[in-house]
């Protein structure tokens, strides 16, 4: 279980999220929905320890989240981040092995069932300038499971994709979820949402105003924001 308690951010006198919390249970998809500026990309940091916490603390199994290992914690950024001088292959192999988690050999095997198992066996010798959009999605998906993470985060999954794409991505999302881990995606996309989150998180100025299931989110959501903010998105 994940527990976020009481976290809040203050970047130059400005409060980005304002104590915030909440317990999200493992084997979920959890979805951070806001508009922009409301704290979903700030909190996905502090998940992923890139931005330090201004007061209150996040748990993971009773253990503070900065002390897990970067094992634990699994991150698929909004722009890929893929090493551009390395191949498909070389881009999931080089943290495992710099970090000295894993023999060389076992990464290698690993990375090649990974590359596999979401069709890209053809292209582990490509560099990321010679794959499509949605390549390099998968690539960044393999590159996070590698270290087998409890914990795996998704910085706006689609944004940097066509919109035709989106169940695509969807299905390889699900694809990574199990029973002991916590997927969290920040997202504008709500169709997304309606496809694979189980719980949404929906986020205002900072605050937390939604903290419900996905059907009771977009049926009978409490707060007269996050009605608008449906209405406005069309869904």
């Amino acid at each position: 279980m994940l527990k976020i308690n009481a976290v809040s951010k203050t970047i130059n006198d400005l409060k980005i999220l304002d104590s915030i919390s909440c317990d999200l249970d493992n084997g979920q998809i959890v979805a951070l929905l806001g508009p922009s500026g409301s704290g979903k990309s700030t909190l996905l940091r502090c998940l992923s320890r890139l931005t330090s916490l201004s007061a209150g603390k996040i748990l993971y199994n009773g253990t503070p989240i900065e002390a897990l290992a970067p094992s634990k914690i699994g991150v698929v950024f909004q722009s890929f981040n893929l090493f551009p001088h390395m191949t498909a292959e070389k881009n999931l192999t080089y943290a495992p092995v710099k970090l000295k988690q894993m023999a060389e050999s076992e990464t290698k095997n690993r990375a090649v069932q990974l590359l596999e198992q979401f069709g890209l066996s053809d292209k582990k010798d490509l560099y990321p300038g010679q794959l499509s959009g949605g390549q390099k999605q998968r690539v960044a998906i393999a590159r996070a499971l590698m270290m087998d993470p409890d914990i795996l985060l998704f910085d706006e999954p689609t944004s940097a994709l066509d919109p035709e794409m989106v169940e695509d991505v969807a299905q390889l999302i699900l694809k990574s979820k199990r029973g002991d881990r916590l997927i969290i995606m920040a997202t504008h996309e709500l169709k997304i949402c309606k496809l694979i989150a189980d719980h949404i998180l929906f986020l205002n100025q900072g605050k937390l105003v939604e903290n419900c299931g996905t059907t009771q989110f977009f049926n009978a959501p409490t707060s007269a924001r996050a009605k608008t903010f449906i209405d406005k998105m069309k869904v």
